[in-house]
């Protein structure tokens, strides 16, 4: 099945979440890593939430309710001038090393687009951060739809924007829920296993496994 088009996810496949973690430690010291693992984790918690329950919010205002939850279980200050800082550095998380140099070889042969939960505009600034504008041709996210993946709804996007059958499109994710929902839709997959979890056990498996997106120049 011969890729046309390739499809990342945002956070965490191109842009490193953990770059928020020097500023975090700043702030908080020692509790700064208890305080990233619970921030990432009720954020991924409340897109599902509020999908199943069709309340939708934006991104964007999903990440500092659930800054704010974390905070106050970890009975952690939290002042308007701490969250303002770090949703605007969200906004400017820095992509991985390997990223410029692997869409710079990408793009000469496929057509490129990123399909995030994120806002637009949380994803334009991101890509205009790091400078990566001119690789991709769609910038696709949940918010025009007001679901989050994994929706099926959401993949869709990603076949009617580029007018591709879902077997011409490969799309790559870090994340193993994201994995087995772009699976389950019908996608080409591939896991950039970026940590140690192993896969979910929901029977849908990636067609590739890679350690740097640097591998998917030699699929």
């Amino acid at each position: 099945m011969k890729v046309k088009v390739l499809v990342f996810d945002a956070y965490g496949t191109l842009f490193n979440v953990n770059s928020l973690d020097q500023l975090l430690e700043e702030y908080y010291g020692d509790q700064a890593t208890q305080l990233s693992a619970l921030w990432r984790a009720k954020q991924l918690q409340y897109t599902w939430l509020r999908t199943l329950m069709e309340r939708y919010k934006p991104f964007s205002e999903i990440t500092m309710d659930t800054l704010e939850f974390a905070c106050t279980q970890l009975k952690l200050p939290l002042n308007k001038k701490i969250k303002a800082h770090l949703a605007q550095e969200y906004d400017q998380l820095a992509a991985f090393a390997e990223v410029k140099s692997v869409l710079t070889e990408l793009q000469s042969k496929y057509q490129l687009a990123i399909l995030s939960n994120a806002d637009p505009q949380m994803l334009n600034n991101a890509v205009d951060h790091n400078q990566l504008t001119s690789y991709f041709s769609w910038i696709l996210s949940a918010h025009s739809i007001s679901k989050f993946k994994p929706r099926c709804e959401v993949y869709q996007l990603a076949v009617d924007a580029t007018n591709r059958k879902a077997k011409n499109i490969l799309f790559a994710s870090s994340n193993t829920w994201d994995v087995a929902g772009a699976k389950s839709f019908g996608l080409q997959v591939a896991w950039l296993k970026r940590s140690t979890i192993g896969l979910d056990n929901l029977g849908f498996e990636p067609d590739y496994i890679i350690e740097n997106l640097s591998e998917l120049l030699d699929l």
